[in-house]
């Protein structure tokens, strides 16, 4: 005897709930590159307000990695993303860097060719360096009985400042704070969330209280192994679909954004004024 409604209901019901808890921050912009098939369980950090003093995890990299080789040690996967691609502003991993054609890139070519202004036109299309580690969050127990998590960030917020501090100015040579054994943790600030400008900074190494165990090498993620490589022709129909609304679509969508208007106007204490 199959389920039937009621229990095909309730465990929809449950996997949807699950759904919407974990889309809870979720703008519905900005999409992942990541491949979602392979995301299922893996917790993922997202630096709040204040310091935070993480043990960047080393693992192996694999067979979409654009600067190591399958099996070599790594500690960070830096690739360059196309962010805010089509109407559902979804982040693309640029195939230039793998030696692949890419439509974006040919028309921020073209862009180029004829002139276009740079600030305003062709720079939202050009890539963006972005990183991903495999992170334990120190010194905060409910984030570091989380284990092992990812933590993906603009090249420009932690890459670049930790890179900038690995020159050992006494005894020459480079800090390598990744050693499982004779690493360093690595301290930082976040000042600004949400609609507020956010900043890092604070960077700095710190002795670590301990080595990296086998348990929490063993639970690293294969980094590369995780993003979504699309092909020409589906980067093609994402950048170039028509967003130009329809003329009826058109007024649905004005008068939609004048009545959030007026909700937003309302839960700020302040009323709309009367035409």
């Amino acid at each position: 005897m199959g389920v039937g409604i009621r229990g095909k209901m309730k465990a929809g019901l449950g996997d949807r709930t699950k759904e919407s808890f974990e889309r809870k921050d979720d703008s519905g912009k900005f999409k992942d590159y990541f491949n979602r098939s392979k995301m299922e369980g893996i917790p993922r950090f997202n630096p709040g307000k204040g310091t935070w003093v993480i043990d960047i995890i080393p693992y192996e990299a694999g067979s979409k990695d654009p600067f190591n080789k399958k099996g070599d040690a790594s500690y960070v996967l830096d690739i360059l993303v196309h962010l805010g691609v089509g109407p559902a502003e979804d982040r693309i991993v640029c195939p230039a860097q793998y030696g692949k054609p890419c439509p974006i890139c040919e028309e921020i070519k073209r862009l180029n060719n004829d002139g276009a202004d740079y600030k305003s036109t062709i720079k939202p299309l050009v890539a963006k360096r972005r990183t991903m580690y495999n992170v334990i969050v120190r010194e905060n127990p409910d984030e570091e009985k989380k284990g092992v998590q990812l933590l993906e960030i603009s090249h420009f917020f932690l890459e670049k400042n930790i890179a900038a501090l690995v020159k050992n100015p006494r005894k020459g040579g480079y800090i390598v704070f990744s050693d499982p054994d004779t690493g360093k943790s690595i301290s930082f600030r976040r000042t600004g969330v949400g609609k507020e400008s956010t900043a890092y900074d604070a960077y700095q190494f710190i002795d670590r209280d301990n080595v990296i165990s086998d348990a929490e090498l063993e639970a690293a993620r294969c980094l590369d192994d995780l993003i979504l490589l699309r092909d020409y022709d589906e980067i093609y129909a994402l950048f170039h679909v028509s967003t130009a609304p329809k003329e009826e679509e058109q007024e649905e969508q004005e008068e939609q954004e004048e009545q959030e208007e007026q909700e937003e106007q309302e839960e700020q204490g302040e009323h709309p004024a009367t035409p």
